[in-house]
């Protein structure tokens, strides 16, 4: 039966982090959007998405006028089913992508479980994402990250080739044995921080160090990653370089020198990234289910959800709660336990929005009715 939303309040929050860092940015705080939809049968939903201007070209004013001026007016007149997602637009009247405003309002709006898959198991496990322009901060997080399990890796590069150098040789030097054996793996993500010209030689050097992929080293659309991929030793992998659906068709061309890597606020919430993990699924292409830093409980518990109605990707990042975060908008604050693993949440949400926390960190920018 067809619902209509009847109220949406939008958000926005401001949680302080731990401190991350990579090429592109660096984050002490971290600023999001939160959606709060209310259905005419009395049901409440929440969404919410990290955008990031260097990702989809959106920023966090931009997607509440996104909210506000398309896609809530497209939901008034269509009405739909609180269990299942809207069909909204990646793009608006302009060609400028809306993927980050979009998963917004999926996860408000649709975001539950199908009942087949509320009991499901997640067997992949979350990656360890190490990142810093201090060696020495490398070297800690890495061994507490095995300590507590870990076995996938992900080293982001772009911090000057001297400190690169040392990053490299760190964690090289202290996995290269589970490397051998299997036991480990390790990926680099550089964003964007190479030209296209540096590229294959780099990408070279480090195949010889036993990485298994290079994610993003040029910002480039996805025709020119592809054209890149063919010239490089390891596969490269598509973050910033796969929005859409027309740009997954481009990256097909090479399904396995090009890996994806599918986020729910950069590509328009579950059933997008749904729909791109089945298509990669179905053309044999590797694919991560990856996060933004700083996502709250309701983008880790999104997260999880996804996983539940998905293949099984090469790798995942996210959930990492606290670990990150200062403190957390839900009860529970999902996180990753020993060893990367993650267990369901159960039917609907699985977390509970503490509005005590919502009035600390968030401010009301605008209602519908």
């Amino acid at each position: 039966m067809s619902v209509h939303p009847i109220r949406l309040d939008i958000y926005r929050t401001a949680i302080p982090t731990r401190g991350f860092a990579h090429a592109a940015a660096k984050r002490d705080l971290s600023e999001a959007v939160l959606a709060r939809m209310r259905f005419a049968d009395g049901t409440v939903g929440w969404g919410e998405t990290l955008p990031r201007e260097y990702v989809t070209g959106e920023t966090l004013d931009g997607v509440v006028r996104t909210i506000t001026d398309t896609l809530w007016p497209m939901l008034r007149k269509r009405g739909f089913s609180p269990g299942e997602p809207p069909e909204l637009p990646a793009r608006d009247g302009d060609g400028s992508c809306i993927n980050a405003a979009a998963c917004a309002i999926d996860l408000a709006g649709g975001g539950r479980l199908p009942p087949d898959a509320s009991s499901r198991r997640i067997n992949a496990r979350v990656s360890g994402v190490l990142g810093s322009d201090d060696p020495s901060r490398t070297a800690r997080r890495l061994r507490l990250m095995r300590l507590i399990g870990l076995r996938d890796f992900k080293l982001k590069l772009g911090f000057g080739d001297r400190v690169d150098q040392a990053n490299l040789d760190i964690v090289c030097g202290r996995l290269r044995r589970a490397m051998a054996a299997r036991r480990a793996s390790l990926r680099v993500d550089v964003n964007g921080a190479w030209t296209a010209d540096q590229t294959p030689g780099r990408v070279a050097e480090l195949a010889g160090r036993g990485v298994c992929v290079v994610e993003q080293p040029v910002f480039a659309p996805a025709e020119q990653l592809l054209e890149l991929a063919r010239l490089c030793e390891l596969p490269l992998m598509a973050d910033e370089s796969l929005l859409t659906e027309a740009d997954a068709g481009l990256l097909l061309a090479e399904p396995k020198r090009l890996w994806w890597n599918i986020r729910l606020s950069k590509n328009g919430g579950l059933a997008r990234c749904r729909q791109l993990a089945e298509l990669a699924q179905a053309r044999g292409v590797p694919f991560t289910v990856g996060c933004m830093v700083g996502e709250s409980g309701i983008l880790s518990a999104a997260q999880r959800r996804l996983l539940q109605m998905i293949p099984e990707p090469r790798f995942v990042e996210g959930n990492y709660g606290r670990l990150l975060l200062r403190d957390d908008l839900t009860r529970p604050s999902p996180r990753f336990g020993f060893g990367g693993r993650l267990r369901p949440l159960g039917r609907g949400a699985g977390v509970r929005v503490l509005q005590d926390k919502l009035a600390r960190y968030g401010r009301l920018v605008a209602t519908l009715e």
